[in-house]
């Protein structure tokens, strides 16, 4: 593992988006990410896209420095969802040459499935 990976550096590899995968995917050996691991083997850049939409919703509850609940609908947030997806993908391309998004998609992967 190379030092980058031993610091978790970048904000890709926050352990935030970890847990949330782990939660949503991973929780034990019935859950998606489990039984339908040829779609989860290189973690999905639309899954992670939608974990990413989650953590703005939630850091939209507390805009105003007190917790309101907002709504998570397609209404609010496909643009947003939209928007992080088209950065991810051009992340990608432009990072083609060292397969950085593809291995952080394999750790999201990997690391989910060994805490099923």
């Amino acid at each position: 593992m190379s030092a980058n990976e031993d610091g978790l550096q970048g904000f890709l590899k926050a352990l935030l988006i970890q847990k949330i995968v782990n939660t949503m995917w991973f929780v034990n050996k019935h859950d998606n990410g489990v039984v339908f691991h040829n779609y989860f083997k290189l973690f999905p850049l639309l899954a992670l896209a939608l974990v990413l939409v989650a953590i703005e919703c939630c850091i939209d509850e507390w805009v105003t420095g007190t917790q309101t609940d907002i709504p998570f609908t397609i209404q609010e947030y496909h643009g947003v969802y939209e928007s992080h997806l088209k950065c991810l993908c051009a992340c990608e391309d432009a990072m083609k040459l060292y397969n950085a998004l593809p291995s952080i998609c394999t750790r999201l992967y990997d690391v989910g499935w060994c805490v099923s």
